[in-house]
């Protein structure tokens, strides 16, 4: 698999790596509403709250838009513009795509490097052809 540099968490990212390391995705929620949010959300534009909630994804996307990062001394990687199946769209690494197209069902898959932390990549879902 194609590297492209080691992922590090932050304070506020916590929860998502401790879910990727469970291979398990999660995103922010806002209850009050229902609506879900990227990772990286502080707060919920639809009704205002200030606190979101950590949940679980289904893990299921769908492909927005894809770009080959060609990165001094590494691999190329392909990177991603995915929307999630809860709606939030949010980027990430495409792994064994050898066809990317908009709309292109993707499902989460999580890898565990022996240096820095769990992450997900996306690959084609062959089991959803449609969301």
């Amino acid at each position: 698999m194609e590297t492209f540099g080691v992922v590090r968490r932050d304070g506020r990212s916590d929860p998502f790596f401790d879910g990727a390391a469970r291979d398990r995705l999660v995103i922010r929620h806002c209850p009050p509403c229902d609506h879900w949010y990227a990772p990286d959300a502080g707060g919920c534009p639809e009704c205002g709250a200030e606190e979101l909630e950590w949940a679980e994804a289904s893990g299921r996307a769908v492909l927005v838009s894809w770009a080959v990062a060609h990165p001094r001394g590494g691999e190329p990687a392909p990177l991603a513009l995915v929307e999630l199946a809860e709606g939030p769209w949010m980027y990430g690494r495409l792994h064994g795509v050898t066809s990317p197209r908009e709309g292109l069902p993707l499902r989460a898959r999580f890898v565990h490097p022996d240096e820095g932390e769990s992450h997900p990549l996306f690959e084609e879902d062959r089991e959803d052809r449609g969301l």
